[in-house]
Formats: structure tokens, C-alpha cells, sequence
């Protein structure tokens, strides 16, 4: 159903505020040294104005009217009055600045004169008082039935949460004011030529939580929605409003796939690549390829069946044009990205209203690699894509740009607001836009909007939200106009989770079990369980089981390099405390002192990270035994021999495979399994591990699961428990949906948690480190956070840097905001995660006032730590986990 334009009611059918406030033009909105004031009019106006061309820019017009249509039925007299109530509560939403106090306090105008009243300067809960009485007075007066006023008085209602919140940090449902306050401004308004009655005013606020009760459950999410999405789009225009006023900035450009571009990707995704281009000239000779021809395992065989899957996918996609949900089951190794990227080429040619493409990823480690991937698959530049997460730092849309000031609080702008066209991001990240409350979060939400959104990797996070996930994915897709991509080479089509929407994700890859079995992606490892066959060893035996575990690996490795000539092993436990023990272990062994060896855990800085696996990659040495815990599961692009691995997650066992003979060139690679570590120590609330202990089936068929690639065993029987009443009540979808139903925002945000609070803290380590290549020495210079030699960054100052720009008030907020944007995205270099356990074994090593400024600060960290190994916590009485 199409409604009226935003432009059209704003035309036609809002009432200007000069027409409801008498002499409008006195009051002042915005003061600026130097500048002429910005008057109520003129914010309102220029609010208005982001507001329509952002509107018409990302057509969100049509999902405005799809939400709206939802809700109203398709009764379009009622839907056009819902959406003028939504363009009012853009328009009004500053309206209450007219409350005497604010121009007096805030502006200085010296045409008022305070009064006393209980809101003091406040305008946002005058906005809202104005809009409510505005427009219950018009639904009153109206033709609607009793029912539709009913709902037209709830919605009026919920906007005011919009209009009370948007100078706060987050929007709430707010309660608090009422109709006494209303009545103490009442003599106020009247000499301002408002005149509003009474006795309808106590009436919608003794009923208002009744109105609230009778909306329709279907109602919920497209309501909590439209509010977001009212929310979403007003404190964005408001801000743009407010800068162009006050920096005289004007923003244009907010960053949307242009025609060329969209034929720029598809050109380059067929071109740039030399297999891509293959891929698409000989389609359908792939497609037809017998799986038959490709069973002998070589690296020919390998790259062969990779361009089927993509053949297949495309293939898929084509014959399914117009759904919201795609899956793609792909072994590890198949090169997802690359398939997800022919997917968008696929559907920015199928669909032309689609305008953007979110990359969601568990870690920040797979969104590096995968920004890389991407810019060089089809062409992009910095100006049309950005990361965001907590190490991205400042993105400048000029690789080398360190800029003016002006230029630089626009890219300041396009970083808040994530003007460009693609952005890769973290699922937290991406889920908190979805279901969060914070306004920072909002400011994106209208981005989402006819947008390709892939999400790869969502196994990694607990079955106790997947039903969350998938709600909130279903309901968004449709009304949003968003295209998912849900991409894993473990977790089956997800959608069985959903009453309202199994079956309807579509398999990109019908013939799965095909690709899974197969010998090039099922046996380039073999998996060797007899080291299961030892006993868990008792705490007081782990030192002997460890140094047998190391003869045994010494042996492996020793029989392969005899065999080829290099020897390359992976070796992974479950914590850090295990993998820190056993690294020192050999260390400490002469019998490896011809092995280069490594660590990588929650304890290695970035640097350091990426030095491991630059290196790794390389294949500098012929020797090399890397000790890790989970944090080399996913996102490390390396191709290991042998691996070895503490037995935990089915999971997480075959995300370890994947680290081995990934491009199926080598032969006899093998991963051990053993068990050290009690595995319910990280997974002890998981679903899948207490599915893994508790089914026979699963128990006693884990090799063939892990051997054969047969994971939808295991998650048949973990969607079948999901549905089960022994859950909690906060993991209960049904339970969960309360909270729309209260349109309890602060519910909805807090209940659905990706990463539960751990009691984690910043530890910021300041040693000295390599210059990070993407970083200019000049700049930092200027900085003054080199080392005294001048070849390294000295991370004591660059943290000395921090603590000055944030005590020097003379910088204005814009200019805080980026110099403390760029000098935390340097400091995440330093930065690591650390637990209860570890920060009580530091205690008397922390700067305490250092402390003050937002990290623990590890003043004494030589006598602990050492940026190869981390930290020595042989000593530590419990684990330290990743």
C-alpha cells in the first residue's frame, strides 16, 4: 500500500510550528558564537529537511509504508494519519523549547523571563506533552472508530518516548510524566496560543497503559520497529541539523550504492579475479561437472569443486529471486566470502532498491581479513567501505589522509553514521542496531534498510539465543526490505527454530552432503582419536599427562618431517593457563630447540597476532609447533600439517581441522584429539556440550560426526531442546517477546545478550611495539608516541596522549571526539582482556591513577609479561579463560 510521501505531508498535511505557536520565530533553538541565533522555525526545517533527503536517497518511504501497513491492516486512511503521527514526531520533536527557562538558561535570550516550573530547563518532555495533546485532540475529533482511535491514541503515545529521549543515551518507555505537570504549564501554553483541553488530557493519561494492553500481539515488532526506526531517523537529522548549524557543515552524501557503483561490483566481482572470471564464462560446465569426476583428493580437484559450489549457489539464487533468507552450508575451506560476494553480485542486479551490504562477523580478526578480501575481489576503496568494531580506529576515506579539521569532523560524521556504502562489522555490533536501545546503535537502524546483510560464523555464539537471532532476522527482512546471507560450515538452515518462518530459508546449497563428503574437503584430515583412550588426567597429574602429550606430538611431528621435509603443527587448548604451561614445556625441552614455536591466546597483543601469523604464512621456518587456545579457531588464515586439539565442542573441533591442509595439497594431515582440560569450564551452559553429554547417540557417534561431516545430527537434537519447558524463562522466546509487548526497550536490549558479561576488564600494557604498517610515522611524530629511538610507538606515550586530550577542555566536542577516535583505535594495540583470576594475581602492578581514565593500567608489566608469550601465569591458583 503506498501512502504520501514524507515530502507530501509535509507539504500538505503537518502543521507548520508558526501556525501552533504564536510569535514562533522568538525562540531560539541553537546559539553559536559568531553566528546569527537558529531560530525553532529554522532547526525544524532543516531537521525536515535531512529527514526527506535521507528518506528519498535510501527509499525508506516504502519500508515507512510497509511498517505502517502492517499495523493499520490496510485501512489507508488510518495507515496515512499513522505516518503523518510518525513525520510529526520528527517535525515537533523540539517544539517544548519554547518553555521560557530553556531561552532564558540555555540560549541567553533576553525576551523571557523565567517562571517557576517543576520540568526547570527541560524541552524534550515539553515536546512530548505537545505532540500527545496535539494530536489526541485530532483523533478525537475524527471519524475513526473507536477501535482505530484506540490504536491511534497508543501509537501517538509511544512517540513521545522518540521526542522525550532523543538528547538521552538511550530511548526507554518512558512513564514518568503525567497529567499534573501538563496541568502546571497549561496557564503557560495559553499565553502562547495553545489552548488545550483538560479533561482529554487526564483521560488519555489515566488510560494510557490500557491503551497500550489492547494493541494487537501482532502489532509488537512492527510498533517497536517504526518507534526504532522514528527514533533512528530523528536523532540522526537532529545531529546533522545541529552541525550544519554550528560547524556551517552540510551533509549530502550518505553513503548508498550509486548505479555505477552496483555495475562496478558486479563488473569487477566477474574480472578482478582470475577463478571468478572462469567461474562465470564456463557457469554452467561447472554446475554440470559429476561430482564423480572430482572425488580424487588434489589441489585441481579441490579448486574444481569450489567453482561448482559457486556455480550451484548462483545457480540457486537465480531460481529463488525474491526471498529474504539464504543459507549457505559450505565446508570449511569452500571460501565462503568469495560465495557470499557472488551472492550480492547476484542480487544488486536482481533487486535495484537494494542500497547497502553489511558484513556481520563473530571477531575482529575475520573482519581485517575480510575487509581485505573484499576491497580486492571487487574493487573497492576506502571512501565506499569501512570497518566497524573496537580496533578499527579512525577511518579515513583517504588511505594516507590525516586532513584538515573540517574535512576531518566529516569523516568524523561518516563514522558515526556509517556513511558508506558497504561496512563489515561484529554480530554484537550488528544485533545491538537490531534490538538495542542506545542511541548510538540507532543512529544506524535507518541504514538497515534495503540492505544485503551477510552473517557468517553464527555458530560461534550460544543456542540459548539462536531463537532470538532468527526472530529478530525474520521480522527485520520483511519489513525492512533486507536480504540475509547466513553463511556456516557446521550450523543446519536455523529457520527450523521459527514456527512462522521454517522452511523458508533458501538452500544455496542443495546438494551439500555432496560437497561435505567429498574427499577434498572431508579427507584432506584424518582425525586420530587413540590419544582419548589415555584418562583425563587429575589435577596433580597434569604436569606428567602434558609431557607425555609432548612426546607424543614430538614423535608425530618428527615421523612427517621425515616424510615431506617440513613439519607444521597446531596444537590448541581449552585455556590459557594449559597453553601458557605447555609452551614453557617446551621451551624448556632441548629436544625442540630445532622448532620454531609460538603462542597465540588472549594474552597476545595484536601485533604480535598478526606478526605470528604473517610469518606462519610465509613458511619462514620448515619446523614450527604453534600452542593456542580457541582464539585460532576461526579467522586465522593459516595451513598447518598435523593439529592437535583439547576435545571440546563438535563445533570447535572442526573449526580446528580447518586450520589443516586447507588447500588439500599435502597428505597424511591428521588432527588429534585429546583430552586434558575439563571442557564445562568454558561450555558447561551450552546446549551442544550438554547435548554432546547427555545423548547417547551424539556421545557415542562423535567421530563419525567429526569424520564425516554429519553436524545436523547434532543440531536436530539441539533445536528439538529448544522447544522444551526445561529452559529459563529469560532464554524462553515466549518469555522474551514480553518485553514487546511492554515495549520494554531496556527488556528487549538486556535479555538477549550475544556475549554475557564475564566480568572482563581493559588492560592496557604499555610497552613498546613496531609501527603498525598502517600507520605514517610523521603523523605519529606529531603525536609525540615514538619510543626515544624513534622506530618504535611507545605505548606509555600514546597513553600519556590520551589522558591529555581528555583533560584539555579547549578542544571543542567534535574535535575531542576524533582525536580520541584515532588514539583508541592505536591503543587497541596494547589492549587485552583479563578475568577476575588474573587482575587479583596483578594486584600492586597497576598504576592506580592511570586507572582513572577508563583501563587497568599495567605499570609494572615486565616482572609478568613478555609480548611473545603473554603472561606467566604458572603460578595462578585457577584458569585463566579466552
Amino acid at each position: 500500500m503506498k501512502l504520501s510521501s514524507f515530502s507530501e505531508i509535509i507539504e500538505t498535511e503537518l502543521t507548520p510550528i508558526s501556525s501552533l505557536i504564536t510569535e514562533s520565530k522568538g525562540y531560539w533553538a541553537h546559539i553559536n558564537e559568531g553566528s546569527k541565533e537558529e531560530t525553532l522555525n529554522e532547526h525544524a526545517n532543516l531537521v525536515l529537511d535531512y529527514a526527506v533527503s535521507i528518506v528519498n536517497v535510501q527509499d525508506i518511504d516504502s519500508v515507512i509504508d510497509k511498517i505502517i501497513s502492517e499495523i493499520t491492516g490496510g485501512h489507508k486512511e488510518l495507515a496515512n494519519f499513522v505516518k503523518l503521527l510518525f513525520v510529526a514526531s520528527l517535525a515537533y520533536h523540539d517544539l517544548g523549547k519554547i518553555n521560557p527557562n530553556f531561552q532564558v538558561n540555555r540560549m541567553l535570550n533576553t525576551n523571557f523571563k523565567k517562571k517557576q516550573l517543576s520540568i526547570k530547563n527541560q524541552h524534550s518532555i515539553l515536546s512530548a506533552y505537545l505532540y500527545l495533546h496535539f494530536f489526541v485532540e485530532r483523533i478525537n475529533s475524527s471519524q475513526f472508530g473507536n477501535n482505530d482511535k484506540v490504536l491511534l491514541f497508543a501509537i501517538t503515545y509511544l512517540f513521545c518516548f522518540p521526542i522525550i529521549k532523543h538528547h538521552s543515551p538511550e530511548i526507554t518507555k518512558e512513564m514518568s510524566f503525567s497529567v499534573e505537570n501538563f496541568e502546571e504549564l497549561y496557564e503557560f501554553l495559553a499565553r502562547c496560543g495553545i489552548n488545550l483541553p483538560i479533561k482529554v488530557s487526564r483521560n488519555l493519561y489515566d488510560r494510557k497503559e490500557k491503551f497500550l494492553e489492547r494493541i494487537n500481539e501482532d502489532f509488537h515488532f512492527p510498533l517497536f520497529a517504526l518507534l526504532k526506526l522514528s527514533y533512528s531517523l530523528l536523532t540522526a537529522c537532529d545531529y546533522y541539523a545541529t552541525n550544519e548549524y554550528m560547524a556551517d557543515m552540510k551533509v549530502d552524501d550518505f553513503g548508498v550504492l550509486s548505479a555505477e557503483m552496483k555495475t562496478k561490483i558486479v563488473e569487477n566481482f566477474k574480472s578482478k579475479k582470475d577463478y571468478n572470471k572462469e567461474l562465470i564464462i564456463n557457469l554452467n560446465e561447472h554446475l554440470n561437472r559429476p561430482f564423480s569426476d572430482i572425488k580424487e583428493q588434489s589441489n585441481k580437484n579441490l579448486n574444481l569443486l569450489r567453482q561448482k559450489l559457486n556455480a550451484e549457489v548462483i545457480s540457486t539464487l537465480r531460481q529463488n529471486p525474491n526471498n529474504f533468507w539464504y543459507y549457505i552450508e559450505a565446508p570449511t575451506g569452500a571460501g565462503k566470502t568469495n560465495l557470499s560476494l557472488a551472492c550480492i553480485s547476484e542480487l544488486l542486479q536482481i533487486d535495484k532498491s537494494l542500497d547497502k551490504v553489511f558484513y556481520v562477523f563473530p571477531f575482529t580478526t575475520l573482519i581485517t581479513q575480510t575487509f581485505q578480501g573484499i576491497k580486492e575481489t571487487i574493487g573497492l576503496d576506502n571512501d565506499e567501505m569501512i570497518q566497524l568494531h573496537s580496533k578499527a580506529g579512525f577511518h579515513s576515506r583517504e588511505e594516507t589522509s590525516d586532513g584538515e579539521y573540517g574535512n576531518e569532523k566529516r569523516i568524523y560524521l561518516d563514522n558515526l553514521f556509517v556513511n558508506y556504502p558497504f561496512c563489515v562489522t561484529s554480530h554484537v555490533r550488528f544485533f545491538d542496531i537490531l534490538k538495542g536501545n542506545g542511541k548510538e546503535a540507532n543512529y544506524l537502524l535507518h541504514r538497515l534498510c534495503n540492505s544485503i546483510v551477510v552473517i557468517d560464523e553464527l555458530q560461534t555464539y550460544n543456542p540459548a539465543h539462536w531463537d532470538k537471532i532468527i526472530f529478530f532476522i525474520e521480522n527485520y527482512a520483511k519489513l525492512f526490505n533486507m536480504r540475509f546471507i547466513i553463511m556456516s560450515a557446521t550450523l543446519p538452515k536455523i529457520d527450523a527454530l521459527s514456527e512462522t518462518v521454517r522452511g523458508k530459508f533458501v538452500s544455496l546449497t542443495p546438494n551439500k552432503k555432496q560437497y561435505f563428503s567429498n574427499p577434498n574437503f572431508a579427507g584432506r584430515v584424518q582425525f586420530d582419536f587413540s590419544l582419548l583412550d589415555k584418562p583425563k588426567p587429575a589435577k596433580e597429574n597434569k604436569e606428567a599427562y602434558l609431557f607425555e602429550l609432548s612426546k607424543f606430538l614430538y614423535d608425530k611431528a618428527e615421523c612427517y618431517f621425515g616424510s615431506f621435509g617440513m613439519a607444521r603443527v597446531l596444537i590448541e587448548f581449552i585455556t590459557k593457563n594449559t597453553a601458557s604451561h605447555f609452551f614453557r614445556l617446551l621451551k624448556e625441552n632441548h629436544k625442540f630447540s630445532k622448532y620454531k614455536l609460538y603462542i597465540l591466546s588472549g594474552d597476545i597483543l595484536e601485533p604480535q597476532r598478526k606478526k605470528v601469523i604473517s610469518e606462519l604464512k610465509k613458511q619462514k621456518y620448515k619446523k614450527v609447533i604453534l600452542v593456542s587456545t580457541q582464539v585460532v579457531e576461526a579467522g586465522v588464515d593459516i595451513d598447518m600439517d598435523l593439529g592437535f586439539k583439547d576435545r571440546s565442542l563438535l563445533d570447535s573441533d572442526e573449526q580446528l581441522a580447518g586450520r589443516i591442509n586447507r588447500n588439500a595439497s599435502k597428505k597424511n594431515c591428521k588432527v588429534f584429539l585429546f583430552d586434558c582440560d575439563k571442557t564445562s569450564t568454558i561450555y558447561g551452559n551450552d546446549k551442544r556440550y550438554k547435548e554432546q553429554q547427555r545423548d547417547k547417540e551424539i556421545y557415542d557417534g562423535f567421530k563419525d560426526i567429526l569424520q564425516n561431516k554429519n553436524f545436523d545430527m547434532l543440531y536436530e537434537k539441539v533445536f528439538e531442546d529448544t522447544k522444551k519447558d526445561d529452559w529459563t524463562d529469560c532464554t524462553k522466546l515466549k518469555s522474551y517477546l514480553e518485553n514487546f509487548k511492554r515495549f520494554d526497550f531496556n527488556g528487549i536490549n538486556h535479555d538477549f545478550k550475544l556475549i554475557e558479561d564475564n566480568g572482563s576488564e581493559s588492560l592496557y600494557i604499555p610497552l613498546n611495539i613496531e609501527i603498525p604498517e598502517d600507520y605514517i610515522v610523521e603523523h605519529l611524530k606529531s603525536w609525540d608516541v615514538l619510543a626515544d629511538d624513534g622506530e618504535l610507538l611507545s605505548g606509555e606515550k600514546l597513553f600519556n596522549r590520551y589522558i591529555s586530550v581528555i583533560e584539555n577542555d579547549d578542544l571543542d566536542f567534535s574535535q575531542k571526539q576524533i582525536d580520541l577516535k584515532k588514539l583508541t583505535g592505536l591503543m587497541s594495540q596494547f589492549i587485552i582482556a583479563v578475568y577476575p583470576t588474573i587482575k587479583s594475581k596483578l594486584n600492586g602492578q597497576f598504576d592506580e591513577e592511570k586507572g582513572k581514565y577508563g583501563y587497568l593500567y599495567l605499570s609494572h608489566f615486565k616482572e609478568c609479561y613478555s609480548i611473545d608469550e603473554g603472561f606467566d601465569l604458572e603460578k595462578a591458583e585457577n584458569d585463566v579463560y579466552l
